[in-house]
This record gives C-alpha cells, structure tokens and sequence, in this order.
C-alpha cells in the first residue's frame, strides 16, 4: 500500500504589520480567490485527499479550509509539526500510518525543505514552492527519506489553469 502526500503552500496573506503576531496573518482577499481557483484545478487533478493536516497558523487554516471546502474533502486536523521551524523527519516519520492520500498545508521553507527529504533522502535548502502552489509525491510504501518519487510541482497560475480547462 503506498501513499500520495500533497504539499500544499499556504494562500497569499497579509503582509506583516509591527504589533500583529505573525501567527495571526490571514489570507488577503485575492489570496483567497486565486487559491479557490487554484482549488479547482487540483480537483482536476483527481486530488482527493482522505486527511488534510495543517499548519496552526490562521493563513494556513484558512487556505486547509477552502481546500476542503474546494475538494468536498475531509475536515482540516491541526498539526503543530507544520508550524514553521517544525521537523521535516519527524514530520515524514508522523505520517507512516497517515492514510494513503494524505494533504498538507504548511510554510516555506519548510515543505520544501520536506519535499527534498521525501525524494532525495535529505532536507537541504529546500525545494521552491509559491503561496497557494502544491506538489505530490508518491511513495510505493510508507513514507520514509528519499523513497519518495516526485509526480508532479505546479504553481499557482499553473493550478488555475488547470481549473479552467
């Protein structure tokens, strides 16, 4: 049994504001709308996730919950290991047992930073990955450094045409 694992970078937010925690940044209003758009086109896709793990941050809740929303898709659970500075080993480790299609939201660097530890065995820099962008990686059997096999990492223009076509 293997798993598809979906990266999922939070939408566009509000810039950061003296006073204003950083955990409190929602997603602006064209955040939320290239994101919905977005949405669409990894349903296109065929993403069809059956658990949804997200960042504690608003701007990730917020992006877990139209992506949820979008897909018709389970609830969103609360992951702290999504929180940035969070552990990209001990987060691939947590999912051994996750469910075979299981969707992240998180931050970058971090789930790039994942991302490489899934294909390449090590979390390096960190590969690229824009607000509201997605990659999927497909494991053969449980999640574990480098036995991951990147499917595909689309941007967000990229997702919205997609829902268009």
């Amino acid at each position: 049994m293997g798993v598809e694992l979906y990266l999922v970078r939070h939408a566009a937010a509000e810039e950061r504001l003296g006073g204003r925690p950083d955990a409190e940044r929602r997603l602006t209003a064209a955040g939320r709308e290239d994101f919905a758009a977005g949405v669409r086109g990894l349903r296109a896709l065929g993403l069809r996730p059956d658990r949804l793990l997200t960042s504690p941050l608003v701007r990730a809740r917020e992006t877990a919950g139209l992506l949820a929303a979008g897909l018709d898709g389970p609830e969103p659970e609360l992951e702290s290991a999504l929180a940035p500075g969070g552990s990209a080993e001990e987060l691939l480790e947590s999912l051994r047992g996750a469910g075979e299609r299981v969707a992240l939201v998180g931050h970058q660097p971090d789930l790039g930073r994942l991302l490489l530890l899934a294909v390449a065995g090590r979390a390096g820099d960190g590969a690229p990955l824009k607000k509201g962008g997605a990659a999927r990686v497909d494991f053969e059997g449980a999640p574990r450094p480098g036995a991951g096999a990147l499917h595909w990492l689309l941007t967000p223009r990229q997702l919205r045409w997609l829902g268009r076509a």
